[in-house]
C-alpha cells in the first residue's frame, strides 16, 4: 500500500497510509463546511445554510426503493418562500449529491411534497409545518426548517445559532422512523435531539 509522510514525521520512520490521510482530510472538510463559525467572505448566512443542507444530504442514505435508478435525481422540494429558500434553489439546482443531480421544485400546498427526498419548509409556511409533516408521515423524506421547535414537532433538521455560529440540530429518531440512515460522522457534528414534547 502506498504511504505518505506525516507532516511532523521524519522522512525515515513513521508513515501514514493514504486512506487514513484521505479520511482525516475528508472529515476535516466536512466539519469546516457544516459548522460555520461565520459566513465566509462574500457568503451570507443563507448561502452558508444552503451549503450545510447540501452537505447533510451527502451523509444521509435513503432506502433504495425511494431513490429509483441511479440516473434519477434527488428531489428537493421547497414549501413557501423566504431568503433561505432562494439560496437553496440557487445553490442546489447546480449541484449533485452522491452522483445524483439535484432537482429543485417549489410547492405551495402540503400535498405537493409527495415524491420528495428533501423538504424545506420556509418561514412563510410556518403556520403549516404540522400539515407538511403530516403529509410526509411514514415517507422517507428529510425534513428541514429554520424554525424554533421544528425537530420537537416531528421535523428532522433545524438550524440554530450558538455563540454567533450557525449550527444544526438532527432528530435521529424521526429520520430512522422513515428509513433514513444518518452517518455517525454527521451526527458527531450536529446537536442531536431525542426528546419530543
Amino acid at each position: 500500500m502506498r504511504a505518505i509522510l506525516r507532516p511532523d514525521a521524519s522522512s525515515s520512520d513513521v508513515r501514514t497510509p493514504v486512506w487514513r490521510h484521505a479520511l482525516r482530510v475528508a472529515t476535516c472538510a466536512v466539519a469546516a463546511t457544516l459548522l460555520v463559525a461565520a459566513p465566509a467572505r462574500g457568503m451570507d448566512d443563507n448561502t452558508a445554510k444552503a451549503d450545510i443542507v447540501w452537505n447533510i444530504a451527502k451523509f444521509v442514505t435513503w432506502p433504495a426503493a425511494a431513490m429509483g435508478p441511479t440516473s434519477s435525481p434527488l428531489v428537493v422540494t421547497i414549501v413557501g418562500e423566504d431568503d433561505l429558500a432562494i439560496a437553496l434553489a440557487s445553490q442546489l439546482s447546480t449541484r449533485s449529491v452522491n452522483g445524483r443531480s439535484v432537482f429543485v421544485r417549489f410547492a405551495r400546498r402540503a400535498q405537493d411534497v409527495r415524491g420528495s427526498h428533501v423538504v424545506y419548509v420556509a418561514s412563510s409556511e410556518a403556520a403549516h409545518i404540522d400539515a407538511v409533516l403530516a403529509e410526509l408521515r411514514g415517507k422517507p423524506a428529510l425534513t428541514v426548517a429554520d424554525a424554533s421547535g421544528f425537530v420537537q414537532r416531528g421535523g428532522m433538521v433545524n438550524f440554530t445559532q450558538e455563540a454567533g455560529r450557525t449550527r444544526f440540530q438532527i432528530h435521529v429518531g424521526h429520520a430512522e422512523a422513515v428509513g433514513l440512515k444518518v452517518s455517525s460522522r454527521l451526527l458527531s457534528l450536529a446537536q442531536v435531539v431525542s426528546e419530543d414534547p
